[in-house]
C-alpha cells in the first residue's frame, strides 16, 4: 500500500502550532546566548575537526567553547600587532 498525501494542502497555522506545542520542547523559545549573537558555519577536515574536540576534551570544556577562545586569542593578538605597527 503506497503513501498518500491528505487532500487540502497545507495545514492551518493553528493546527501547526498546536503540533508543535505538544513535542517535549515545543512551548520553550529556542535559547540564544546572547540577543547580539549571530551563528557561523565553518569547514574544517575530519582530522583538524578531531583535533579541537581532542585538545577541548583535554581542557574539560565544550569543543565549541575551545574554538572561540582561540578565535578571540588569535585576534587579540592580530589586533595588537596592527597597533604596535
Amino acid at each position: 500500500m503506497g503513501i498518500t498525501k491528505k487532500p487540502g494542502g497545507a495545514p492551518p497555522a493553528a493546527a501547526l502550532a498546536k503540533f508543535i506545542e505538544a513535542a517535549p520542547d515545543g512551548a520553550k523559545p529556542a535559547k540564544s546566548p546572547d540577543d547580539d549573537s549571530v551563528q557561523i558555519t565553518l569547514r574544517l577536515s575530519r582530522e583538524q575537526l578531531e583535533r579541537l574536540t581532542q585538545v577541548a576534551k583535554r581542557q574539560g570544556i565544550p569543543r565549541a567553547s575551545y574554538i572561540k577562545r582561540s578565535v578571540f586569542i588569535q585576534l587579540e593578538a592580530d589586533e595588537q600587532t596592527k597597533s604596535s605597527s
